[in-house]
């Protein structure tokens, strides 16, 4: 979620989106840090959209597959699981570098 602030050079609006720690004015080209309360409320939703992300990973893992293995057993049910499993993992790999 992108928000604004003023630059401290020239006082025009700039808008942070949450990525980084630097943002160039758009009216004097300065590089000029966000307000740090700023930056850090960015930082944690980034944080924990990623932490929420890997409990589900971690959930699917550990308590997921176990209970697909034994309740399928089936070589199908077995691939099915890994299939999943692996989308999984890539999904909250993406996301993690992506920032999504």
């Amino acid at each position: 979620m992108a928000q604004n602030f003023n630059c401290p050079n020239c006082g025009a609006t700039n808008e942070y989106s949450g990525v980084g720690d630097t943002v160039r004015c758009s009216y004097c080209g300065m590089d000029v840090h966000p307000p740090a309360e700023m930056v850090n409320r960015a930082t944690i939703a980034r944080v924990s959209s990623n932490a929420k992300i890997l409990i589900v990973v971690f959930v699917v893992v550990v308590f997921v597959l176990p209970l697909c293995l034994t309740m399928g057993g089936t070589l199908l049910g077995i691939l099915g699981s890994m299939i999943g499993i692996i989308a999984g993992i890539l999904g909250a790999l993406v996301a993690l570098f992506t920032g999504r």
